[in-house]
């Protein structure tokens, strides 16, 4: 995690000192910025394109005893807006007894200019740091300002801690054990990379190999000894694949959720197992909604959905995961935000066109959910990240889209702040808040009508 604390310089500036205790406590990267228009705003610029997750700028403000966090800067009739989340920041000031404006008046100085050309270098280069104007009243207004500095510091603590998620966007092979050679290649890159947990495409350990392309109504004749040799590519949970990937979680201290066809005494199932940091599965899931009318119709579908407590190090997070179709379902994501999932992790395999990225994004939105799909690059990529946070404290819409992936192979890492996303769903209205399951009966009738009766649908499996 990448952060910037810049303030502006002043021998009786509140915002200077605050830096220099700040400094004083951690090693953290602190930009003093001269009190002129040219030259802050180079020094604010040169910082940005040196690619900063957080950017955090402090300016003094007079005559006040509050605390003013800034929305927005302008310049002739120019507006800017920042899509920092200052919830958390927020939460932690007000409990130690400070009072919080939330402003949409950066004033006409230095602070608005330094605050406006930094939003304007982040939308011009497409950067992703997130960027915070935070007036502090001047020295003389402030009883105590270590109290403040180490209120600010617990609160850069807390930005530090993010859970680390690898998209692992890759093309297959021909075999199983190249498949987990090379998946094993890619988990210790993701490692390198501060991944608190790899996850996979749909089905990684037959690359979701095609028993035929097309419908199955389409279909002549399927010889049976085509369905075995694809039958015989599913595994059991304790197959040398899955035992690889255990003790490569333990070797690296990193959860892996590894995908594979799994054999069963009926037909194999599209599964997917978590495991945590200390080589455990702590969670195992079959794809429920297989696409009946494909090739999946010689899978059987799971039964219930899952949620586990994964716990990362520097704290825990509560994950479930659907499989590729099942995000087509709203059910899948609302059940397992019902079970208490924070983030839903959706291995892949199919195109994502736009729509269907623009439904993971409303998946998110609805359950107060971030949601990761993973992809593989042969399939069109894509992979995509979602933050549940679509709206800061003062209801200004932020953009919620985290991550899409282009087409080609390669690793991303999403940064979720738990702190913020709990904080956010703790405030706001979707999820469970105000739901009315009285009038929801027919949700699980097991009867259908036209125009959806489907013939080859297994509607009633379970």
């Amino acid at each position: 995690m990448k952060i910037l604390i810049a303030g502006f310089k002043g021998k009786d500036n509140s915002a200077k000192i605050l830096l220099d205790n700040i400094r004083k406590e951690c090693n953290l990267d602190v930009l003093y910025l001269e009190n002129d228009f040219k030259v802050s705003t180079t020094q604010i610029e040169e910082k940005l394109l040196q690619k900063y997750d957080y950017v955090l700028i402090f300016g003094q403000k007079p005559e006040t005893k509050d605390v003013y966090l800034e929305n927005n800067a302008i310049i002739e009739e120019t507006k800017l807006e920042t899509d920092y989340y200052y919830g958390v920041l927020r939460e932690n000031l007000e409990s130690n007894n400070y009072k919080v404006i939330s402003s949409c008046d950066a004033g006409n100085y230095l602070c608005n200019n330094v605050f406006f050309r930094a939003l304007n270098l982040k939308k011009i280069n497409n950067l992703k740091t997130k960027i915070a104007f935070i007036h502090i009243p001047s020295i003389d207004n402030i009883e105590n300002i270590s109290k403040l500095s180490n209120t600010i510091l617990n609160y850069i603590s807390i930005l530090s801690d993010v859970f680390n998620i690898a998209l692992l966007q890759l093309n297959s092979t021909h075999s199983i054990e190249d498949n987990m050679l090379k998946g094993i290649e890619y988990c210790k890159k993701a490692k390198e990379m501060g991944a608190d947990i790899a996850v996979f495409p749909e089905m990684w350990n037959n690359g979701y190999e095609m028993l035929f392309e097309g419908d199955l109504k389409d279909q002549d004749n399927i010889p049976q000894e085509k369905v075995d040799k694809w039958n015989s590519k599913a595994i059991e949970s304790d197959n040398e694949f899955i035992n690889e990937y255990t003790n490569l979680a333990k070797e690296l201290k990193m959860a892996i959720a590894i995908t594979y066809l799994e054999k069963t005494e009926q037909k194999p199932r599209n599964t997917v197992v978590i495991i945590d940091r200390k080589g455990k599965i702590i969670l195992k899931y079959s794809k429920i909604h297989t696409v009946d009318s494909k090739m999946e119709a010689f899978t059987e579908p799971g039964t219930e959905f899952k949620t586990c407590d994964l716990d990362y190090g520097r704290g825990k997070v509560k994950l479930g995961t659907m499989i590729c179709f099942d995000r087509d379902f709203p059910e899948s994501a609302r059940i397992l935000m019902l079970q208490g999932s924070e983030i839903i992790l959706v291995p892949n395999a199919c195109y994502m066109s736009k729509i269907r990225l623009e439904q993971l994004k409303v998946r998110a939105y609805e359950n107060m959910v971030g949601i990761v799909t993973v992809n593989y690059a042969n399939h069109g990529g894509k992979s995509s990240v979602y933050s549940p946070i679509v709206r800061n404290i003062n209801k200004h819409e932020l953009n919620s889209e985290m991550l899409v992936m282009n087409d080609k192979e390669e690793i991303k890492i999403a940064q979720f702040n738990m702190s913020e996303i709990r904080e956010y769903r703790s405030r706001e209205t979707l999820g469970d808040a105000y739901r009315k399951p009285y009038a929801y009966n027919q949700l699980i009738e097991d009867n259908v009508q036209e125009p959806f009766i489907r013939k080859d649908s297994r509607r009633n499996f379970k």
